[in-house]
């Protein structure tokens, strides 16, 4: 299987159309966390806890919670539901659980009006 390109990981990070499967939803938003916990461990540890460091680290940080809610909108759409429930994840306890069950909850089965199930092709 070839790499996928350039233009398609930004597809998949910053474009919402479409539908994700469980196993790509999960890889993406272990990712993104990933390296936003990493970033901002980085500042931390160089900079400190002051003002300036952090205002960068968050500015810096900005695109990676851009994809993480193209990534749960997508993995709304996988279960036929709008991307607009991503807001969920900002309701206190109900958006932790929310982003955990999006891993678990199987997606609609065949086509939906968000586009053809998803299919994940590990190399």
């Amino acid at each position: 299987m070839p790499a996928a390109s350039p233009a398609q990981v930004l597809a998949f990070f910053f474009r919402p159309q479409g539908r994700i499967g469980r196993t790509e939803y999960a890889l993406g938003i272990v990712f993104v966390y990933a390296v936003s916990f990493a970033l901002m461990l980085f500042v931390l540890s160089r900079f400190g806890a002051e003002g300036g460091p952090i205002l960068l680290a968050m500015v810096v940080t900005l695109p990676l919670t851009v994809a993480a809610f193209v990534i749960v909108a997508k993995r709304c759409h996988d279960l036929g539901l709008p991307g607009t429930f991503l807001l969920l994840v900002f309701v206190p306890m109900i958006g932790v659980i929310w982003l955990i069950a999006l891993a678990f909850i199987p997606g609609t089965a065949g086509p939906n009006v968000y586009g053809a199930a998803p299919r994940f092709l590990p190399g």
